[in-house]
C-alpha cells in the first residue's frame, strides 16, 4: 500500500486535519438526508433497518444521522464538530441550541 507521507509543518497538520473535520461533518448531514429521503419515500414500513444494515450502517448511527439532518445546514457548525457533538447537538432541547 502506498502511504502518502504527511507534512512535518504543524500549521500544515492543523490545516489538514480542520479540512477533514468540515468534510466529515457536511458528509454527515448528506448521508442523514439521503437516509431520511429512503426511509421516508423509498420503503415500506419495517424495511428501513434491514436496507440501513445492508449499507453498513447499524441502525442507531442512521438514526443518530437523521436526526442530525433534521437541523438547517450550518457549514460553521459541521466544519469543526465531529459526529458524537453534532448529535449531541441535535438532541438538545429548542431553547438549548
Amino acid at each position: 500500500m502506498n502511504e502518502i507521507a504527511l507534512s512535518g509543518n504543524l500549521s500544515q497538520i492543523e490545516l489538514e486535519i480542520n479540512h477533514h473535520k468540515q468534510i466529515a461533518g457536511q458528509s454527515i448531514w448528506e448521508i442523514g438526508r439521503r437516509l431520511k429521503h429512503v426511509k421516508e419515500n423509498d420503503l415500506t414500513h419495517g424495511q428501513f433497518s434491514d436496507w440501513v444494515e445492508r449499507q453498513g450502517i447499524h441502525i442507531r448511527e442512521a438514526q443518530r444521522m437523521m436526526k442530525i439532518a433534521n437541523e438547517p445546514p450550518n457549514t460553521t457548525m459541521l466544519s469543526h464538530l465531529g459526529a458524537t457533538a453534532l448529535h449531541l447537538i441535535a438532541t438538545l432541547p429548542e431553547e438549548e441550541k
